[in-house]
C-alpha cells in the first residue's frame, strides 16, 4: 500500500496517472499497466515501489476522499448540532460524488459495482471512513473503549449508505428533501443513540 503520510511528487504523479486512466477508461478496465504507462514506468517498477492495481485504487480514493472531507468541513462550519451536521455533511458527500470526476468514474459508471467491492473492503472502509466521514463526528473515543467501536461501526454504516445513493440512486424523482427525509426519519434515530452507546 502506498504509504498515507507525505506522499512523494512521484506517488502523486502515479495517482494523478490512475485517476486520468479512471476517466479515460473506467475503474474496472484500467490495469496495471496503463497507470504504469500514463506514469511513465514500466510495470514492474509500479508494482514494486506502489504494489498492486487495487493499492493503487484506494489510495486515489482516499485522496479524493480527503479533499471531499475538507470540503464538507467549510460547508458544515456554519452547522453545530451533530444531528444536522450528519445528516447535512451526508447529503453534500452524496451531491459530491456524483459530481467530482473521479468518484463519478468510481461509483456511478459501468465500473460500480467492481468500485463498490473494493471500497467495502475492510482496509478501504476503514481508510475511506477515516478520510472522509470520521471528520463530521466529532471527538474521537478513547482508543479500546466501546465507543471508539461504536464509531467504527457507525462510520461503516454511513459509508455504506453513502456507496449505495452513489451507486444506486433509485428512482429519478427521488430529490434531496427525499433523501433528507430518509436519512432523517430512518438513520438519525440509530446515530441518536450513539451517545449512550460511547458511555
Amino acid at each position: 500500500m502506498p504509504p498515507a503520510s507525505g506522499p512523494s511528487p512521484e506517488l502523486e504523479a502515479v495517482l494523478d496517472a490512475a485517476a486520468d486512466c479512471y476517466l479515460r477508461f473506467g475503474v474496472a478496465k484500467t490495469t496495471a499497466a496503463d497507470i504504469a504507462a500514463a506514469a511513465g514506468m514500466s510495470r514492474a517498477t509500479l508494482y514494486r515501489r506502489y504494489g498492486s492495481h487495487e493499492s493503487i485504487f484506494l489510495a486515489v480514493l482516499t485522496r479524493e476522499s480527503q479533499a471531499m472531507a475538507r470540503d464538507a468541513e467549510a460547508h458544515l462550519a456554519n452547522i453545530e448540532g451533530p444531528a444536522d451536521r450528519v445528516v447535512e455533511g451526508m447529503l453534500f458527500a452524496i451531491e459530491e460524488i456524483r459530481r467530482r470526476p473521479v468518484h463519478a468514474a468510481v461509483f456511478t459508471s459501468d465500473s460500480a459495482g467492481w468500485a463498490a467491492t473494493q471500497a467495502l473492503s475492510l482496509a478501504a472502509l476503514r481508510q475511506l471512513g477515516d478520510a472522509g466521514i470520521r471528520p463530521l463526528l466529532g471527538p474521537a473515543p478513547p482508543e479500546g473503549s466501546a465507543g471508539e467501536q461504536a464509531m467504527a461501526d457507525l462510520v461503516d454504516w454511513m459509508l455504506r449508505i453513502l456507496i449505495s445513493y452513489a451507486v444506486v440512486p433509485g428512482r429519478a424523482d427521488l430529490s434531496r428533501d427525499d433523501i433528507r427525509r430518509q436519512l432523517t426519519t430512518l438513520f438519525l434515530p440509530a446515530f441518536e443513540r450513539l451517545p449512550a452507546v460511547l458511555d
